[in-house]
């Protein structure tokens, strides 16, 4: 089956993601207990595949006979059996389309299971960077606070400021350094995911990529909903479909006759034969027939049952369409909208980080105390916050498009 599809992960263009996600598919514990369902099922199918074929057995007996007084007898028996079953209303090819339908839709569930793990590897690694940059700027609040703080105190004893402001600026610090304790937990959280999610240990220790990668480019105009047929999800619920319509097939074949065809042949040795001088050699061919006359209804309701199964499947088809189309249509629409609101909080950022660059020259001359420079840097910092975060948001919206659509935009 091969590796993951990585065309998908590939536009990103980072290769340290595309280690990690390559190292996710094939460390991810849960991921190969469901590859060993795939050969289950591979196994099941080939199984079914066997009762089309003849059947042959070989019986052997041996016996010792003992009389009290008579003396005593020995026996021995060996045979080959050969029995194949017509298959004339259709009842084992249903059995074997069925199973291999079945097969075919653990394998796509398998293929859904990996496109998932990736994409969720993938945002994991971006929500890690994520929160190393959210701790780089709660260290710095902090230390602004603490600057703030001692300001403060100063301007106090100074009796510049009442002893409220003295207390609101150890309050703020306070927070801050509560922030970053949230933050730094956060973040090792992150990495402890980054590592579990590859079959190791949660130790914390990932090393991780502490910038990120640009947003791909815009998402090709036109991008057709025919591109979603490809979702594993969507054939495996196709191949549930073909495997109720052959159990349908296979439980009404089950109320006809079985005919079988039969065959022996041995050698069987007594003293019995001995004694008689026949030849201990022997073959025999024949049929057999079989048919259901009445077991109270139990095979009529297994048809009941396998119908029933297959609108179960058809209506489940019908909604995981669906569900896929919406899934396209929310992915397509966040697209568009968080590309708007990471142009709006860069206009932000860049606005605060000017209005920054002009209280420092303030200061630099005189004009302006350093409360308000600190003030303003604090809100740099925020803004700085808030422009990492919608960058993680569109790279994690961009993989739930390529999550949605089953794969890259080709």
């Amino acid at each position: 089956m091969g590796g993951v599809d990585s065309a998908w992960i590939k536009s990103f263009r980072d290769p340290a993601l595309e280690s990690y996600v390559g190292e996710v598919v094939a460390g991810n514990i849960e991921l190969g207990a469901a590859l060993q369902a795939v050969e289950a099922a591979a196994a099941s199918a080939r199984q079914a595949g066997a009762m089309l074929r003849p059947q042959l057995v070989a019986v052997g007996s041996s016996s010792h006979l003992d009389r009290s007084g008579s003396g005593s007898s020995d026996s021995s028996e060996l045979n080959a059996q050969l029995s194949w079953e017509l298959d004339l209303w259709g009842r084992v090819r249903a059995a074997r389309a069925a199973a291999g339908a079945n097969y075919r839709a653990t394998e796509a569930e398998y293929q859904d299971a990996r496109l998932s793990l990736a994409a969720l590897a993938a945002k994991a690694w971006y929500l890690a960077t994520e929160t190393y940059q959210q701790l780089e700027f709660a260290r710095e609040i902090v230390e602004i606070q603490q600057k703030r703080l001692d300001l403060v105190t100063i301007k106090f004893e100074e009796g510049e400021l009442s002893p409220k402001e003295k207390h609101l600026a150890g309050a703020d610090l306070n927070s801050a350094q509560d922030r970053l304790q949230q933050v730094s937990l956060a973040h090792r959280n992150a990495l402890r995911t980054l590592e579990v999610l590859a079959g190791k240990y949660p130790a914390a220790k990932r090393h991780i990529a502490r910038r990120y990668v640009p947003v791909p480019s815009a998402v090709p105009a036109g991008v057709p909903s025919a591109l979603i047929e490809r979702r594993p999800d969507l054939r495996a619920a196709a191949e549930r479909v073909a495997t109720a319509f052959n159990l349908v097939t296979e439980a009404k074949a089950a109320r006809l006759p079985r005919i079988s065809l039969t065959a022996s042949a041995g050698r069987t040795s007594s003293d019995l034969i001995d004694l008689l001088g026949q030849d201990p050699g022997f073959w025999a061919v024949g049929g057999n027939f079989i048919a259901p006359l009445y077991q109270g209804g139990a095979l009529k309701e297994q048809v009941v049952v396998r119908t029933a199964e297959q609108k179960a499947a058809i209506m489940l088809f019908g909604q995981s369409s669906l569900n896929a189309f919406n899934e396209v249509e929310i992915a397509l629409d966040g697209e568009a909208i968080l590309t708007k609101r990471e142009r709006y909080i860069k206009g932000a950022l860049d606005n605060n980080q000017e209005a920054l660059d002009v209280a420092q020259k303030q200061f630099d001359a005189g004009k302006l105390d350093l409360l308000s420079v600190l003030q303003m840097q604090e809100r740099v910092i925020s803004a700085k916050i808030a422009w990492i975060n919608i960058r993680n948001a569109r790279l994690a919206q961009r993989i739930e498009l390529h999550l949605a659509l089953g794969g890259s935009f080709d």
